[in-house]
């Protein structure tokens, strides 16, 4: 859009935005961290039993050069004992397979996630483009990968030159052993060096991972107008519009049908409407409206009225009136003080009662001109209605 232009990207990414993203193979991913994982994850396993495998291994390959004369003079059981050396061999690190597979799945995880994208995969005439070659070239993450790239060769660097120039001494010292001592002290330095260089390389990806997540986020911002324009689109489907204000109906029913048990009483115009009221004198001098409904509405809140024990008044003119010119929490108008009050009597009065004591008459209050509806909300002046 045109007015799009000029607008500075301030806005933090919608979840849509971000699952489109996640749709073209787009995450927040450090490129170096997840091998660094699984290289620190195998150092420290070689460290443990580095040893056991190296024996493993040393004993399989004497047993493999070592034939009997039947094994010879037999050829047809050299493919079979071949298979069977690759997998005793394959099975002495196995365990260095587990740690590997489980450690690169953990790094993934943390890394951005999992995230398979056709469209990421699919053939783009852009990537194409030289223009855009160069932008990718010379761009910000051109130039952080080239800063990120020689933070590690400077890093890499000045371990080894410090781990050589400590050990210089041994390393010398190693030429006039035995080949055999000779080979276990060079496995055990260049264990340590691998390690170090590993342990350089995982720390700088570990720095990397929240810039990563950073510049992920501040590529896909949005401008205030985008926002905008994104809610109308979602907010501009009839289904959803139909669906979000079902939701608002249920939600605020809900909530209202809940208030019903804590009424004094509620009045009904018993064929369709239902209002709860409360009266509390420390909270209000006037009766609140607790719940209204017409139809469905009015039989879920009879129904839990009488589920709650509230007295239920059949006054046909007043529940009327009173749906149609109040809200709910809030408090009757002043033309109905009178009749509400004589409606709020008469139930007072009957809780008062005994078990035994009659039920007294109940004479419907009259409801003032102003305040008369017909059953579709009309206005009427009418004194039978």
């Amino acid at each position: 859009m045109a007015e799009d232009q000029g607008q500075e990207k301030t806005e933090e990414p919608t979840a849509k935005r971000l699952q489109q993203a996640r749709e073209r193979g787009e995450l927040p991913r450090s490129p170096d961290f997840g091998g660094a994982m699984v290289v620190m994850a195998l150092c420290a396993m070689l460290m443990f039993i580095g040893g056991d495998i190296v024996d493993d291994i040393a004993g399989q390959m004497k047993q493999s050069f070592s034939f009997t004369r039947g094994q010879i003079d037999d050829v047809q059981d050299l493919p079979m004992t071949l298979g069977m050396s690759i997998f005793d061999g394959l099975w002495s690190v196995r365990w260095l397979f587990l740690v590997a597979l489980v450690v690169a799945l953990l790094a993934a995880s943390v890394n951005g996630g999992f995230q398979f994208s056709g469209k990421a995969a699919a053939p783009k005439g852009s990537k194409l483009n030289p223009l855009s070659g160069l932008k990718r070239m010379f761009g910000t993450q051109a130039l952080m990968g080239v800063l990120r790239n020689l933070l590690k060769f400077v890093g890499i660097a000045g371990v080894l030159v410090l781990l050589l120039w400590q050990r210089r001494e041994e390393i010398v010292s190693m030429s006039r052993d035995a080949l055999e001592p000779m080979m276990v002290h060079g496995a055990s330095l260049a264990l340590t060096i691998f390690t170090l260089v590993s342990a350089v390389v995982a720390a700088i990806a570990i720095l990397d991972v929240p810039y990563q997540r950073w510049n992920y986020l501040r590529r896909l911002r949005m401008t205030k107008q985008e926002i905008r324009d994104e809610m109308k689109d979602i907010e501009g489907r009839p289904e959803v519009k139909q669906q979000i204000r079902r939701k608002q109906r249920e939600l605020s029913r809900g909530r209202m049908l809940d208030k019903v048990k804590q009424a004094d009483v509620v009045i009904v115009n018993p064929s369709e409407f239902a209002v709860a009221l409360e009266y509390d004198e420390e909270r209000s001098s006037v009766p609140i409206v607790l719940a209204k409904g017409k139809g469905e509405v009015a039989r879920a809140i009879k129904e839990r009225a009488a589920a709650a024990g509230v007295p239920e008044v059949s006054a046909p003119p007043l529940a009327r009136a009173l749906y149609y010119t109040t809200d709910i929490d809030d408090p009757i108008p002043e033309g109905l003080y009178r009749a509400v009050a004589a409606v709020l009597a008469y139930v007072f009065r009957l809780s008062a009662l005994s078990g035994d004591l009659q039920r007294p008459e109940f004479t419907a209050p009259e409801v003032p001109d102003d305040f008369r509806y017909d059953e579709n909300g009309q206005r009427s002046t009418g004194k039978k209605i």
